[in-house]
């Protein structure tokens, strides 16, 4: 098979493709053998069709269904022997094929360009790190007493704020209990503002075993329509109280504040929160970073990028456009599920060009270093960071979630954002990195500003 490829710009070829007719007539014989080993004629058993029956009875949609099978391979065969990274399908195709002849096949490709990766080692990138400070570390540590604290009885007083109670309770309207509005043994804290307006107000001062009867005006939004604004009479029993005691700070606390951590007093454990805290504020820092690396190694390449990768990008960032400003967000979950193409105005074209073009830069050139250094993303990550998802929006099942994202296309989106950030997170390690301790004033500021 002879190939030529024209070169009409950076990203567009045209393809000339001369397929040898003995090629045509090997793939029609194949396919008439299949052919007869598959059809019912009378007076022959299946194998044994005469070729020239066969194609008496089928040669037209035989003939067409071959030559666009060898020409849809023969493309693709030329793609992969130069080396092309073809986007879509071809354009224009135009097949010339008479009988008795070879047969030419012209068509349209748009790629993507080769491009050398530029020398990317003069980026500099500073990482404004929060500095950790004495109250942040006294933050940590009364996390620690909280977890560490014991639950202390109360019987010489009544309810306080703050206080921990455990009540029996019952709603009712007109005498007549409300279905859902009842509980035992339900534990609250007064003064928790997680409670109907007025609650744990009712209950102050009152002693352990007392009953308490009273009548609240149900919220508006109240998850019960039908009892939205409505007032509702309670029955509560005051059953028990009780405060948290946390520890004092002393070396024995410290030896069970973190067990992982094997603490053996305060000033270890202090060092010990401070080095954590400084790691955790540096790779949140790079984090943020990243999209300023991504943007300056994009700006290195400027890269002509496919008319219709651009157009696809800009689609793209329309539809998340307006998902955002749909009604709740559009779908909830944080991922695209759909693939509705949505309407492209020309005022939504002029105002996504230049950041899709951009975006689309820096995605090439992060994918070529991904290929250069080996570097992909498993499936246990992917599962990792699923899961992760699934555990902030209450729970699911994890394959049957993959299945559904990797029809609308978002586990692929997935896949492309966790190797852009390993990808990323490799080349901090190439370039100049300047780290300047700030105050968390100065960077919220600067994240405000952005």
């Amino acid at each position: 098979m002879n190939i030529d490829i024209e070169t009409i710009d950076s990203c567009n070829r045209k393809l000339k493709l001369e397929i040898p007719l003995k090629n045509y007539k090997d793939a029609l014989k194949i396919y008439y053998k299949k052919l007869g080993n598959e059809v019912n004629v009378p007076g022959f058993r299946k194998g044994k069709v005469p070729q020239a029956m066969l194609e008496k009875r089928f040669g037209p949609e035989v003939k067409k269904e071959v030559l666009t099978q060898l020409v849809s391979d023969s493309i693709a065969e030329a793609i992969e022997e130069k080396g092309l990274k073809a986007i879509g399908e071809p354009r224009s195709l135009n097949i010339e094929a008479e009988e008795g002849t070879d047969i030419t096949v012209t068509a349209d490709l748009e790629i993507v360009p080769e491009f050398e990766i530029q020398d990317f080692s003069k980026i500099d990138i500073t990482l404004k790190i929060p500095k950790v400070t004495e109250e942040d570390i006294d933050k940590v540590i009364e996390v620690y007493r909280e977890r560490n604290a014991k639950s202390i009885p109360i019987m010489d007083r009544g309810v306080e704020t703050g206080d921990l109670v455990k009540i029996d309770f019952e709603g009712s309207r007109d005498g007549k209990p409300v279905p859902g509005s009842a509980a035992q043994d339900y534990v609250i804290q007064i003064g928790s503002k997680n409670l109907i307006e007025g609650f744990d107000e009712k209950l102050m001062g009152a002693q352990v075993g007392e009953v308490l009867e009273f009548s609240l005006k149900l919220p508006d939004e109240h998850p019960n329509t039908m009892l939205a604004g409505t007032d509702m009479d309670f029955r509560v029993n005051l059953k028990g109280i009780q405060i948290k005691e946390p520890p004092e700070i002393d070396d024995e606390f410290a030896k069970k504040s973190d067990p992982s951590k094997n603490y053996q007093n305060v000033a270890e454990m202090r060092a010990g929160i401070r080095k954590g805290l400084e790691e955790f504020e540096k790779e949140q820092a790079q984090k943020k970073c990243r999209v300023d690396l991504a943007a300056q190694l994009g700006a290195l390449h400027p890269i002509d990028i496919p008319e219709r990768l651009v157009s696809e990008q800009i689609g793209f960032m329309v539809k998340r456009e307006r998902e955002k400003d749909a009604p709740q967000g559009g779908s909830g979950t944080g991922q695209e599920v759909g693939n509705d193409e949505v309407p492209v105005t020309p005022q939504d074209e002029k105002k996504h060009r230049e950041d899709a073009v951009k975006l689309l830069q820096q995605e090439l050139v992060i994918g070529k270093l991904a290929e250069n250094w080996n570097l992909d993303v498993t499936n246990s990550e992917l599962d990792q960071e699923i899961q992760g998802f699934l555990t902030v929006m209450g729970g699911g099942d994890l394959q049957k979630t993959k299945q559904e994202w990797a029809q609308s296309g978002a586990l692929l989106r997935l896949h492309t954002r966790l190797r852009r950030e390993k990808t990323l997170d490799a080349l901090f390690d190439k370039i100049n990195v300047k780290e300047e301790m700030v105050d968390r004033e100065s960077v919220k500021a600067d994240n405000d500003n952005v």
